[in-house]
């Protein structure tokens, strides 16, 4: 079992948003020691195929899945204008479809870029060949503590390592990313955040418990991402 590579950094508010959108440094090093070259690649939660792209740019033939029409017609005309002819984007529920729906044959790699749950790990696992690859990065435990709320859709180091032997895959990388964003101000989390978040976080309670976090004099907000590469192992499934 490999140990758990930590990286941490903490940046002004300003600095941090220009990095966070971007993907995760940890996650491209991860693709640049796979060769791709002619590989069937599953993009689960694709959106706008940034992850996607990536794939077929070292030569992986890609097709991404979503529900989002508005960033699956985004990610097809960025794909027409730079002539990228190894992607393709089709709708989906990557939670609830057998993922050979999407992808005919067999599947070398899935992956997936903030987008992750119980059920992705279970169709992938039943998705890939033996050998097959398990690329994905999602939001760790610790993304957004501040706030006092998980997520379903966060994981931290045990949890995920568990559930992915429970569905037959081995790890050969796990990391953790985090990026602690400085404030002076409440006001500077809003320009920070997208209007909708902001939105949610008042609605649910969040804001609220940020701001008591700041009147705390604990003025910034953590963002951490779970970085995994995985193997689907031979071991055949059992009837439970």
């Amino acid at each position: 079992m490999p140990d758990v590579v930590r990286v941490s950094r903490t940046l002004p508010w300003r600095e941090a948003a220009r990095e966070s959108d971007a993907l995760r440094p940890m996650l491209v090093d991860q693709f640049r020691h796979e060769d791709f070259r002619g590989m069937r690649v599953l993009d689960v939660g694709t959106g706008e195929g940034r992850l996607a792209f990536l794939a077929a740019s070292v030569g992986a033939k890609v097709t991404g899945v979503d529900l989002d029409r508005v960033k699956l017609m985004q990610a097809r005309a960025y794909a027409g204008v730079r002539d990228v002819r190894d992607a393709e984007f089709v709708v989906g529920d990557v939670e609830k479809t057998p993922y050979h729906e999407f992808v005919p044959g067999p599947i070398d790699a899935v992956i997936s870029n903030l987008c992750m749950s119980q059920e992705i790990v279970f169709h992938a696992s039943r998705a890939l060949r033996p050998g097959g690859k398990f690329i994905f990065a999602a939001h760790h435990g610790d993304h957004w503590k501040e706030t006092r709320r998980g997520s379903r859709w966060a994981f931290y180091e045990d949890t995920m390592r568990g559930l992915l032997e429970e569905n037959r895959f081995s790890i050969d990388f796990m990391g953790v990313d985090t990026t602690v964003a400085r404030f002076e101000q409440l006001r500077e989390v809003e320009l920070f955040l997208r209007d909708r978040t902001v939105q949610r976080w008042v609605e649910d309670g969040r804001w609220q418990e940020l701001s008591d976090s700041f009147s705390r004099g604990e003025t910034h907000l953590t963002l951490s991402y779970l970085i995994v590469k995985a193997r689907r192992t031979a071991a055949p499934y059992t009837l439970r």
